[in-house]
């Protein structure tokens, strides 16, 4: 809101310097079209005034806007003092910008009204500086492709930075690059790595601080990083002495490439706007770069931002929906064999081709969080492989204190809800109040011991408002018809979760502790010895949810 209002502030006032400057004044005020002396000697630094303000006020906006915003500005000058003045003083603040990109506006300035003639600079003299500085500097600007750089190392063996025909570059070989003087033959066109152009000469003071303070950065931040020493002269002796007395990092995922054009290229000079030394240019892994007329303090700002890890949320509304559509509600098209077809899919497209770990873990990670949300023991299973294969123990995939925090503990938490009450195991002696149905149509409310129940018995854990427990326990209830009569009878017993929480606090206490709860209904199988034999269970379609851990249901 403050910058918002410094920029409506700024605007306003330069606005009505320019309806009093640049179009029609009132009598009392000096006019530009009718007394351009008097302007010059009163409105015009008033005018440069309100204008340093503004671009000030506007200098985070995107390039585009402030190219848009300059355009304006000059555009709306009708005296031609007037419009030099101001075209000639955004050209001055844009070149002598600090701040990093804004040198495009310049060019754009420049290329708009100068370059064609519609408006002068001061002087030759400083016409002739203004086309220098835009012929270097409009091939190197941020967000544009590096231009190419043909080059040799050491050795003498030639070396392609991003080459302008891609299909004659080849890969690199890591072999050799372990941080001290590597020198290969070709450049990768994108090898998924961060890339530092350092152009220097050895007779520079200024080179050496930035060369030792790089050093230093460089190995202490251990940076994925590839550095190429760029040698702007054409002494060999001196270039080698010096690139083995200060290049020599230690740091094991920097690699460090010295390179020279022996031929002194001018064209490398200018399209990189080698006016002077040191120059330092930061390229993300696809060419483009993303930093220039970096010092090494703010190249090393830019390092940390660029390469920290990426944040990632999971488990959004949008996830949940796709994988709702890829799964359908409660799994009902996919058994737990289909379900880790599907996780063993995505791994494969994300992480075996793609090599895209990011987006697997994204991935993945939303699948973590979408299968405790639904019901069904192939849901169950398939977090189980989930857990196995692709996050427990894969320190290849999840390393950050993000995954740690959002994925690693997670997936602790479901994989302990997974090993309660397991299949074969005992199933706690706790005492709950429940009623116990009986296909003779006999119920009764009681205390019950669940480790003492007398026959197979299926129990139910359940709320009053939830419409899948009424439908189970309708299911039940249609079971127990039918199993009139035979002779392999089984019992449900119905525990009211609701109950338990208000009147039995501690009761409901040991039940979170001894089975997964977090969705309801939770119903699980045990034996007249009380052994789980199934769980994770759904009465209603029982070909569709028929255990995937013991291969039957509750029918």
């Amino acid at each position: 809101m403050a910058h918002r209002l410094k920029y409506i502030i700024a605007a306003a006032g330069l606005l009505l310097g320019a309806e009093i400057l640049c179009t029609a004044a009132p009598e009392s005020r000096p006019s530009c079209q009718d007394d351009s002396t008097a302007i010059a000697g009163t409105g015009l630094e008033a005018l440069k005034t309100k204008l340093g303000e503004y671009l000030d006020a506007i200098k985070i906006e995107p390039v585009e806007i402030q190219n848009r915003e300059t355009d304006f500005l000059i555009g709306s000058c009708r005296d031609s003092l007037v419009r030099q003045t101001v075209a000639v003083d955004i050209f001055r603040h844009y070149m002598n910008s600090g701040i990093m990109g804004l040198e495009a506006v310049a060019i754009h300035v420049f290329d708009r009204w100068f370059s064609n003639g519609s408006i002068r600079m001061k002087s030759a003299d400083e016409e002739m500086a203004a086309r220098i500085f835009c012929d270097f500097n409009r091939s190197s600007l941020i967000g544009m492709k590096a231009p190419e750089l043909k080059l040799e190392d050491i050795s003498g063996n030639p070396e392609i930075l991003f080459p302008s025909d891609t299909s004659s570059a080849g890969d690199t070989d890591d072999t050799g690059t372990d941080g001290s003087n590597a020198d290969s033959s070709k450049a990768k066109v994108s090898d998924g790595r961060w890339k530092i152009l350092f152009f220097y000469d050895t007779g520079c003071p200024k080179c050496r601080m930035e060369s030792i303070m790089l050093r230093n950065i460089l190995d202490n931040g251990n940076y994925p990083v590839d550095l190429y020493a760029i040698y702007t002269q054409d002494n060999r002796q001196l270039w080698t002495d010096y690139s083995a007395e200060n290049f020599s990092i230690t740091a094991p995922q920097t690699k460090v490439f010295n390179l020279w054009d022996p031929d002194l290229d001018p064209d490398m000079l200018i399209r990189y706007g080698i006016i002077q030394t040191p120059r330092i240019f930061l390229v993300d892994p696809d060419g483009i770069i993303r930093g220039r007329g970096l010092d090494s303090m703010a190249l090393e700002e830019l390092l940390k931002k660029v390469l920290a890890p990426r944040t990632l949320e999971y488990g959004s509304d949008e996830s949940y929906s796709f994988y709702e559509s890829v799964f359908s509600p409660d799994g009902s098209g996919m058994d737990c064999d289909g379900i880790k077809a599907v996780i063993d899919h995505i791994a494969d497209r994300t992480l075996a081709q793609a090599k895209d770990t990011l987006l697997f873990k994204q991935m993945a990670g939303d699948l973590l969080y979408y299968f405790p949300l639904k019901r069904g023991g192939q849901m169950k299973c398939a977090t189980g492989y989930l857990l196995e294969k692709y996050i427990t123990g894969r320190n290849d995939i999840w390393n950050t204190p993000d995954d740690s925090l959002k994925v690693l503990g997670f997936a602790e938490l479901t994989h302990m809800l997974l090993s309660r009450a397991a299949i074969g195991s005992k199933v706690p002696g706790i005492s709950v109040m429940a009623t116990l149905k009986k296909s003779s149509g006999k119920e009764k409310t009681r205390m019950y011991r669940l480790d003492r129940l007398p026959r197979r018995t299926i129990v139910i854990f359940h709320t009053e408002g939830c419409e899948f427990c009424r439908a189970e326990i309708a299911a039940a209830d249609s079971l127990l018809q039918e199993m009139k009569g035979r002779r392999d009878r089984t019992d449900f017993l119905l525990v009211d979760m609701d109950v338990i929480s208000s009147s039995y606090p501690g009761t409901a206490k040991e039940l979170l502790d001894s089975f997964d709860l977090t969705v309801l209904p939770y119903i699980f199988e045990i034996d007249s010895k009380g052994t789980v034999t199934d769980r994770y269970m759904s009465l209603l379609e029982p070909e569709r949810d028929k255990s995937p851990e013991t291969g039957h249901s509750g029918r």
